[in-house]
């Protein structure tokens, strides 16, 4: 950690300076090499490589999950998705029924689904307490924002009146940024520090970014379905610039933190539009992997962290730490700001459940389960329900060579890792 936060949270503790303002901006179905800042040779990405290159990067981050809602889950409480129960992003429903069959059924489960989040930690909470303005906009599926600790919220939380995941929410970035703005002016008016969670539905699916901005990758994208999916990449960036500049209009840029990751990855069909290959709902790098940055004016020293590991996981701890609140013992990640304490960690883990969860069965970890996934280091093992794959992430940074069957022993010892951290968090949870 630099001195200028040390010194910055000592002040922040002692009263003398005003509580850090919060950014949350979460990219959401985006590959973790698809920005300008991961040199990507196409795909621009002004303000995001602007904001990166300003504070602390690193390359080698991680979802808990390849899928939204368990990953969102995960950051929110900074816990495993087999520890929140939030395994996928939809219930299982009796007697083989779907969302469009019986609405009336689904919306029962999917009410109870919500609940799953109750007792849980929550850093957005834990602001609230601490005297935060707290907003809601994009996607949010865990039912009302407020009572997860938003004091606003664009998403209604009711089910029978809106999407599953975010309702009016979503037209965050794609339709108005009017709400932050609003925010924003409230929250200086009250003398208050803000928290803003931007979960703006981007790039992910349907592909329509602006007419402009496709015609700007169409000719060198390797075809047409491409070419829509970077297109929106940049109007996810267009949209984080707005929100940025706003901030530094109004006075509250040098003073917010800005905190950004992806919710799981994508690599788009070249086929079909708004369709993905090899990555989101998979152990792949191309579904886990994400770049996670920091930046918070001139007190995080700019540097790009190319080999430590970090998670999604770490995001609620040092959001926390950063603000001077406590943090909860039930959360499982280290500060990022401390990038020697994760250094010494040196892993981390990955839960890969079914797209739909028995709600019934959340007391079974297995329930539901395709594989569990644990990085170490540089090697990475796929614990598959049938099967074990070992990669070598150093020299097969796609994970396409599998190296199980030539080093037996480094299997069972990373499959040792992913059993101790099973035991240890439900030995917690149970106490």
């Amino acid at each position: 950690m630099s001195v200028k936060i040390i010194a910055l949270l000592l002040a922040t503790v002692l009263g003398t300076v005003a509580a850090p303002n919060v950014v949350f901006l979460l990219s959401d179905d985006q590959s973790w090499g698809d920005y300008g800042f991961m040199d990507h040779p196409h795909i621009e990405t002004p303000h995001l490589d602007e904001l990166a290159s300003k504070g602390l990067l690193y390359e080698r981050g991680y979802v808990t999950a390849p899928l939204c809602r368990p990953s969102l889950a995960s950051i929110v409480s900074g816990q495993y998705p087999h520890q929140t129960g939030v395994r996928g992003n939809d219930p299982v429903l009796p007697n083989n029924a779907t969302r469009t069959s019986n609405r009336e059924l689904w919306a029962e489960f999917t009410n109870r689904m919500d609940k799953t989040m109750e007792g849980k930690p929550s850093f957005i909470q834990l602001l609230k307490e601490n005297g935060y303005n707290t907003l809601q906009t994009g996607k949010w599926w865990e039912g009302d924002p407020k009572d997860h600790g938003f004091t606003h919220a664009m998403t209604h939380g009711d089910i029978t009146k809106g999407g599953r995941h975010g309702d009016l929410g979503l037209k965050i970035g794609r339709t108005t940024m009017k709400p932050i703005y609003d925010f924003v002016a409230e929250s200086q008016a009250q003398k208050k520090p803000f928290f803003i969670w931007y979960g703006v539905f981007l790039p992910h699916a349907p592909h329509n970014a602006p007419e402009r901005l496709f015609n700007k990758y169409k000719d060198i994208a390797p075809n047409e379905p491409t070419a829509w999916y970077w297109a929106n990449v940049e109007w996810l960036d267009e949209t984080c610039g707005e929100l940025i500049n706003h901030l530094k209009e109004t006075g509250t840029y040098e003073n917010t933190l800005f905190v950004y990751t992806c919710d799981n990855g994508w690599v788009q069909d070249p086929e079909k539009k708004n369709v993905s290959i090899r990555s989101k709902r998979e152990p792949v790098e191309a579904g886990i992997r994400t770049p996670i940055f920091l930046t918070h004016g001139d007190q995080i020293e700019p540097r790009r962290d190319t080999t430590t590991l970090a998670s999604n996981l770490d995001i609620a701890p040092t959001i926390l730490k950063a603000c001077g609140i406590e943090i909860p013992a039930e959360m499982k990640g280290l500060d990022l700001l401390s990038p020697q304490n994760l250094q010494e960690r040196d892993r981390i883990f990955v839960d890969v459940y079914e797209h739909d969860s028995d709600i019934d069965q959340l007391d079974n970890l297995d329930d539901g389960l395709r594989a569990r996934v644990v990085i170490d280091g540089w090697d990475k093992l796929i614990a598959w329900t049938d099967r074990k794959e070992l990669y070598n992430l150093q020299t097969d940074p796609d994970d396409r060579k599998n190296l199980s069957s030539q080093n037996p022993e480094k299997v069972e010892k990373l499959s040792g890792l992913i059993d101790d951290l099973l035991r240890s968090s439900t030995r917690q949870e149970s106490n």
